[in-house]
């Protein structure tokens, strides 16, 4: 398969993982609350936990698989993008609602996450996530991999 056919193949496996995980998150959030079981701000905790722990297991094994990377190096990227794209999506959609008008919410909090996972969350999640091991990209990453097995190693003979 060509490169672009693969990049493509890739995107479109992520977006079908974001999906799912879209699903997760706003079917536990709204039928929790909704059932009455848990006020709404609980309700979303549960839900955007969930789908992103969704997300996450559906990239590492079906998306971006065979990184050479260790469960717990993937997690802990994952998790620092993650909380990027809360925050975008969060001050995003409140600071454009703030500004045009509460009437106007569902669409500007579909247009933030369209462009925070276009925009950040996917090219990050190829370029530093899911990043093969073997890649030389940058020297950060590199360093940053180099400490972490420094730190494995040290675990492991304690």
């Amino acid at each position: 398969m060509g490169k672009i056919q693969h990049e493509i193949m890739t995107f479109c496996k992520a977006e079908m993982s974001a999906s799912v995980a879209s699903i997760v998150d706003f079917g536990l959030a709204v039928g929790l609350n909704l059932s009455g079981l848990l006020t709404y701000g609980y309700a979303n905790i549960i839900g955007v936990v969930s789908g992103g722990v969704t997300n996450f297991m559906l990239n590492s094994h079906f998306v971006f698989s065979k990184t050479g990377r260790r469960t717990r190096s993937l997690a802990i990227r994952y998790l620092m993008v993650w909380l990027g794209s809360m925050t975008l999506n969060g001050g995003g959609t409140n600071f454009i609602t703030y500004l045009v008008g509460a009437k106007y919410f569902v669409i500007v909090k579909c247009a933030v996450a369209l462009c925070v996972a276009f925009c950040f969350n996917y090219p990050l999640q190829r370029t530093f996530v899911f990043r093969k091991k073997s890649d030389t990209a940058d020297g950060i990453a590199d360093e940053a991999d180099r400490l972490e097995e420094e730190v494995n190693g040290v675990e492991e003979n304690v």
